[in-house]
């Protein structure tokens, strides 16, 4: 078995890296906080090393600087990578400049330790896969064969074979929603072609529900959350098929629809409760609503940003889906990093989703100039990376509105959750506290005359 070192004091990165390197790799891994137990564990020869990571800076000096010579010192001919771009490492030193490039991490201790992509693909597919039971509600019959997850009596997971392939699927997938089931399983080597095949299937009901003059608002606040999902599922593969985009298109069509059709904030909530929408979607859609008012309201507001909007509404959260997926009881996005229910994978997920959605919004065919960068900076952040902790005003003033929109959103579902009557005024002045800036304050007040 391999052995890599990781030289770092980030608590946080340091999961982030060991369960990373352990799945893709195979490696073992060891970390060493202080440069100080990085050369006592180099200078012990029972230790063997296959690789070394080393943060650029610990407490202001070069860590990564000084274990590169005290490897070569003692002798120990590895391979060391730096991760970040502060270090004066020797040119011939690889380096990770963003610590959260988790696939560049993987990709260096890979490309050192000889391990093939199929090497690492093989490793991380599990026998099952997760989809979203939603995903079934377009269906008539299972694609393939279909698997309910349960924790039994001994404490191990074991999966149980609901529907055969070809076999019809109704009522029965609905009884499971109705009981809290949010997922279900299919094999993994069978996960794309369902994917590909939902999105068939569910580009065809779109069009009927958009055709339809009689459809109901629950029906197309159901088909979009069941799109978003079958997207999802594709786009984490890096794909951007034809036929994705044209799900895609049809989604934010109907999503702008509903949203503009809709005439209060009590009427939405009522509609995504009926239709047991999960948290992440239903503060997508009410943000949305709050956002669409924010620009009627406010002087530089126009259709072109409604046009961004309805873009960044759809993408923004697309890669937090899978967490969701296995926690849909958990809700705030910049609470999910501290749950202890989380695995370090999901944490990852969650610090870099922004700027994973950014990245993939740029594949999307004719896409509004600048949408990237709101998906980017729509927790604060101009990188994508983490959630801001004070809001600047270095971000894109559309970003601006989805900051303060999506605030408003969970203030709202928290009052609610505390069975308290929601006060609009009320929540604008948390808002006005927490984003102080003149430019917050501003998009914040013209929540002033937004209908409940």
């Amino acid at each position: 078995m391999s052995n890599i070192l990781i030289i770092s004091d980030n608590e946080v990165l340091n999961s982030l890296y060991t369960v990373n390197l352990k799945i893709y790799t195979g490696a073992s891994v060891s970390t060493c906080t202080s440069l100080e137990d990085a050369i006592e564990y180099i200078e012990n020869p029972d230790n063997k090393i296959d690789v070394v990571y080393s943060l650029c800076m610990i407490e202001n000096e070069d860590t990564a600087l000084l274990a590169y010579h005290h490897l070569i010192e003692n002798g120990r001919e590895v391979p060391i990578i730096v991760i970040g771009n502060q270090s004066e490492a020797p040119d011939e030193v690889s380096v990770v400049g963003n610590p959260y490039d988790i696939r560049g991490i993987v990709q260096q201790a890979a490309s050192n330790l000889g391990i093939t992509a199929k090497d690492m693909a093989e490793a991380e597919t599990p026998d099952y896969y997760p989809m979203p039971i939603r995903m079934y509600f377009s269906l008539e019959t299972a694609p393939c064969d279909t698997y309910y997850r349960v924790r039994e009596k001994d404490g191990k997971l074991r999966y149980h074979k609901i529907f055969l392939a070809n076999e019809g699927i109704w009522p029965k997938v609905k009884d499971y929603l109705d009981e809290g089931v949010s997922t279900l399983y299919v094999p993994a080597a069978m996960r794309f072609s369902f994917a590909k095949f939902v999105t068939g299937q569910l580009i065809d009901k779109l069009n009927n529900v958009i055709e339809d003059p009689k459809s109901k608002t629950g029906e197309k606040l159901d088909v979009v959350e069941q799109g978003i999902e079958t997207v999802a599922e594709q786009i984490f593969e890096g794909e951007m098929t034809k036929e994705v985009i044209e799900l895609s298109n049809k989604c934010m069509e109907t999503m702008e629809e509903v949203i503009d059709d809709v005439p209060d904030l009590k009427k939405l909530l009522k509609e995504l409760t009926a239709n047991k929408s999960g948290f992440l979607y239903s503060h997508s859609i009410i943000a949305g609503f709050v956002a669409t008012h924010i620009l009627d309201n406010i002087e530089w507001g126009g259709d072109s940003h409604k046009e961004k909007l309805k873009f960044v509404l759809f993408f923004h959260d697309m890669y937090l889906t899978s967490v969701y997926k296995n926690h849909p009881e958990l809700m705030y996005e910049d609470k999910l990093i501290f749950d202890g229910n989380l695995t370090e994978e999901e944490k990852e997920i969650v610090v870099s989703h922004a700027a994973e959605a950014a990245e993939a919004i740029k594949r999307y065919p004719k896409c509004p100039l600048g949408v990237d960068s709101i998906i980017r900076q729509h927790h604060g952040t101009s990188n994508g990376l983490g959630f801001a902790t004070t809001y600047k005003d270095d971000i894109s003033p559309l970003a601006k509105v989805l900051i303060i929109s999506e605030a408003f959103t969970e203030e709202m579902y928290k009052t609610l959750q505390n069975g308290q009557k929601v006060e609009i005024p009320v929540i604008i002045e948390g808002l006005t506290e927490k984003f102080p800036k003149h430019t917050y304050v501003k998009i914040s007040k013209t929540l002033e005359t937004l209908k409940l």
